[in-house]
């Protein structure tokens, strides 16, 4: 989802909004329009209904979820890098469980 609002078209018309602060913090990670946050919502509710679906779901579970995406969405917005660069090239699969500024 990310990738397709930031398309020229949709992000011209709709997704520019959440890039318009000069300098990005983590609050930045949560501006956005009202319909992107529904998208947003139905994005991270697969996961969770479907450790319910399956029966799997526990609370810590639930929590751990929501926390793990928070964080990861407020590192990435927080201008500061947390972890090298080179560390990404020597374990690519880091690139699937993280995120950072750059």
């Amino acid at each position: 989802m990310t990738r397709a609002l930031h398309h020229h078209f949709l992000y011209s018309r709709y997704h520019s909004h959440h890039h318009s602060s000069v300098v990005t913090e983590p609050i930045t990670s949560v501006v956005h329009p009202f319909a992107e946050h529904i998208l947003y919502s139905f994005l991270f509710a697969i996961a969770l209904l479907t450790t319910l679906y399956t029966r799997t779901a526990s609370i810590i579970s639930l929590a751990a979820y929501i926390t793990y995406i928070d964080f990861m969405n407020n590192m990435g917005h927080c201008n500061y890098e947390f972890i090298p660069k080179c560390l990404f090239q020597h374990f690519p699969f880091l690139n699937y469980i993280m995120y950072t500024p750059s």
